[in-house]
């Protein structure tokens, strides 16, 4: 498995075997009290047997420490980024005058009066907007600044057309907010382009205004809502001696909302909520408006805008639709329109994707015409859920969302050895002297822990698991749910919620503040390990036999709050759970493509082989001690049981058994050294075998990096698209892809090359339509077979053109 695994120490004096413990322990004996006053104390304190710290007391003398330094500022920088009475809320806590819950009533009244102005307001300055009604613009980074004055014009334009309706021409000019040059950044920092216009929609008919215009123009577009992923599925690249792409990005959020750290909106107030549109507006809708079977038992169709976030959502399911999703992402900050367009997915082994949920579809054409795909043609349906934005401009979905129920929590911190067995082959000697146990354990115990493990894999309707680089424990995260709704709470409260921010606060500190950088400098274990310990304080422990924490299954998917204020890495892969014995539900690894899957039932442990599940959770364990020396991985490594899709393009596709969905993350300031590091760990992913000599096929999440990654030697994207499902490929799905979406183009009058032209890039072009392409406008692609057609005539009609426009 990993014989040839050499631990790197590297020359500095921390010892890498160690413990994060005895990490923290070595850190202490380097701190000066007077640079950093009561720290000391608090390591103490927190690892004296006898002295009760709780996660609260520990978070506030950790903040203390930094407000009371002299030679520090990093703290007073972060709180810095809100106004005067949010400062007094935090500056109170930290100081110790009040506790979290007093902080949590504090922050509502101080917002509360603030509603409905907006982010901008709060933040520190109280700037007055350069445009009337709109977010702070001094706020923003400079490029935000120097982009607002170009969208005068658009606005005035607006204004008198509300006046004088019929001076309106869609085609000729734009009508909603729209900047120039602006440049488009995604989360992840791996996504770079200047579109020619930046637009910001409030409804679909705006959205048509857009598609129309682009289309007399010779425009592509491309939409962004958080822009929370990592792979190349936004705008065009820049043309060459350009200074932009001469395209059209649509911003389905404002842009503060979109680009600015930190954003706001998991806290416990409306302020920072995005402003109510018809593109976040949810309802309920009946099964005639999906041409589906009328539902029950408390079921609903729900129609939501597709700039809906998953915390506008998480709060109309409690409080309005009583529904909730069964599944969903941990980050409140993602749009419906984002999280559907890449298929992504939650945890459970009864839970598939995302876009499996989708009943209708609500779409802006090449055209600029709002047209609707629902279950009179499911196939097609499965085809558009999910398909990066290729066939049109996405402004509504209908999705299927199970009544309200409550989930019964039981985090658990559990011995990284118990939480997931290593696979049976892996010798002890191979296992890391921090995670193994004191005493070596009795086969009858390591059959209890498998057991455990399997159970929770198999049975529970929510299941993943958290590892922080070098951390002793794992996070066990797997619940069950009850349609008894009694004696729930919200979680996290809005005190705990507040907490998880400033626990980000806390990563943030142990990231930037100087003096730890000093005392750290040329330790990245020491400064991995600090890092873990701050981020397993802010996770909750009910302990073996606490009490469960029952709560609303929408609070339950979303129990973190405030990640999206860390810029991360992400590689994310997805593999098929395999088989005890050789049946016929497996005969191929991955699925046929035509093969319509049935939604899986609860599996036995006795129908799963668990090893290879085991075995990539461990591999990713023993190349981060591999790599100790410069600590690559300073995230987590996560993992999820997840059910099969039936979704055209789903990497999960004809996974009968289940899914193990598994990912390394890491802090943006190592990107340097991340590729070569995750491509390692890929490398191991990527060359298991089944039981009978086969290849795993390994597919990734296509939200996640894997442009630019390698398998077997071969570009990733090219046994994407050129590969069969049995090899970690996606050939005969791609081709039923293309011939759904031909069957809608001719339904609702376009063709697949229009799309093309409007809405495709270089690399989804690529992948999806093919490499016998030919050049058309802007530096899209289409087939030769079009592109002759596109030709034909075109003299005539380019001498019109010129003399009449388009």
């Amino acid at each position: 498995m990993a014989n040839n695994l050499v631990l790197n120490h590297g020359d500095h004096q921390h010892d890498s075997i160690t413990s994060v413990t005895d990490c923290i322990l070595g850190l202490r004996e380097k701190i000066d009290d007077k640079e950093l006053p009561g720290l000391t104390g608090l390591i103490d304190d927190w690892f004296d047997p006898h002295v009760d710290v709780n996660s609260e007391q520990f978070l506030r003398r950790f903040l203390h420490v930094f407000k009371a330094s002299d030679q520090d500022f990093t703290y007073e920088k972060i709180v810095g980024d809100y106004d005067d009475d949010l400062q007094g809320v935090f500056n109170d806590f930290v100081d110790g005058k009040i506790n979290a819950d007093e902080a949590g009533q504090r922050y509502n009244r101080a917002t509360a009066d603030k509603v409905p102005r907006k982010q901008g307001d709060v933040r520190k300055g109280g700037l007055g907007s350069i445009i009337a009604g709109e977010p702070n613009i001094l706020s923003e980074p400079i490029n935000l600044l120097l982009a607002a004055p170009t969208s005068i014009p658009s606005r005035i334009r607006a204004q008198i057309a509300k006046v004088f309706p019929k001076l309106k021409d869609a085609k000729r000019a734009l009508y909603v907010p729209t900047y120039k040059n602006l440049e488009f950044i995604n989360h992840g920092r791996t996504v770079e382009n200047t579109p020619a216009l930046t637009c910001v929609p409030n409804t679909a008919q705006d959205v048509c205004d857009i598609v129309k215009f682009a289309k007399k123009q010779n425009m592509g577009v491309r939409v962004a809502g958080f822009r929370h992923s990592w792979s190349p599925v936004f705008g065009r690249s820049d043309k060459k001696q350009k200074e932009n792409n001469g395209d059209i990005l649509i911003s389905t959020l404002g842009l503060i909302d979109a680009s600015i750290l930190p954003n706001f909106t998991s806290l416990p107030t409306n302020i920072f909520q995005p402003k109510a549109k018809d593109l976040n507006s949810i309802v309920v809708v009946d099964h005639n408006y999906v041409k589906g079977p009328a539902l029950k038992d408390g079921k609903k169709y729900v129609r939501c805008g597709t700039s809906t976030t998953n915390e506008q959502l998480r709060r109309w399911c409690i409080k309005t639709g009583k529904v909730t999703m069964p599944m969903n992402i941990v980050e409140v900050e993602i749009t419906m329109g984002g999280s559907n367009a890449t298929i992504c997915h939650g945890g459970g082994i009864r839970n598939p994707t995302i876009s499996d949920l989708v009943r209708a579809i609500e779409y802006v054409d090449a055209n600029g015409i709002l047209r609707k795909i629902d279950l009179s043609t499911s196939d097609i349906l499965k085809a558009a859920a999910g398909c990066f934005g290729l066939i049109g401009v996405v402004t509504h979905l209908v999705l299927e969302l199970d009544p309200l129920s409550c989930a019964l929590m039981e985090p658990r911190k559990i011995p990284v050895i118990e939480a997931i067995p290593p696979p049976p082959d892996l010798p002890d000697s191979m296992i890391p002297a921090p995670l193994r146990p004191k005493q070596p354990l009795s086969p009858e115990r390591k059959a209890e822990i498998q057991k455990d493990f399997e159970t929770r894999a198999t049975t529970t309707d929510y299941a993943e698991w958290f590892w922080f680089p070098y951390s002793s424990e794992v996070w066990v995260n797997t619940w069950h749910k009850t349609l008894d709704t009694s004696n729930a709470v919200n979680y996290p409260s809005d005190a705990k919620t507040i907490l998880q921010v400033l626990g980000t606060f806390a990563a943030q500190i142990a990231q930037d503040a100087s003096i730890i950088l000093k005392l750290t400098q040329a330790l990245p274990e020491t400064q991995t390990k600090l890092l873990t310990w701050l981020s397993m304080k802010n996770l909750d422990d009910i302990g073996p036999k606490g009490k469960k924490i029952k709560t609303w299954v929408p609070d339950a998917l979303h129990f973190q709050r405030g990640v999206q204020n860390l810029r991360v890495r992400d590689l994310e892969v997805e593999f098929p759970l395999q088989p005890k014995h050789k049946s016929a539900a497996n005969g191929d690894a991955n699925g046929h493509v035509n093969d319509d899957v049935s939604a899986p039932k609860a599996n036995s442990p006795q129908e799963i082989d668990f090893t290879l599940v085991q075995r990539a959770w461990w591999d990713a364990i023993l190349a981060a001690y591999a790599a100790i020396k410069t600590c690559p991985q300073r995230m987590p490594l996560e993992m999820r049981i997840m059910a099969d899709s039936k979704v055209t393009l789903a990497p999960q596709r004809g996974h009968t058994l289940g899914t193990c969905a598994i990912e390394i993350l890491t802090l943006h300031n190592v990107a340097d050294i991340w590729p070569a590091y995750a491509q390692g760990v890929l490398d191991k992913w990527t060359g298991y075998k089944d039981a009978e000599g086969q290849p795993v096929p390994v597919r990734p999440h296509w939200a996640k990096e894997w442009y630019g990654y390698t398998v077997k030697g071969q570009r990733w994207e090219e046994v994407l698209r050129d590969e069969e499902s049995q090899n970690g490929g996606f050939k005969n799905e791609i081709a039923e892809w293309r011939g759904l979406v031909g069957r809608l183009a001719s339904r609702d009058g376009w063709t697949t090359m229009d799309a093309r032209r409007r809405y495709g890039n270089e690399t989804l072009d690529w992948l999806f339509w093919g490499q016998d392409a030919a050049r058309l406008s802007g530096s899209t692609i289409a087939s030769a077979d079009e592109a002759k057609q596109l030709k034909k005539g075109g003299k005539v009609r380019r001498v019109f053109e010129s003399c009449f426009g388009k």
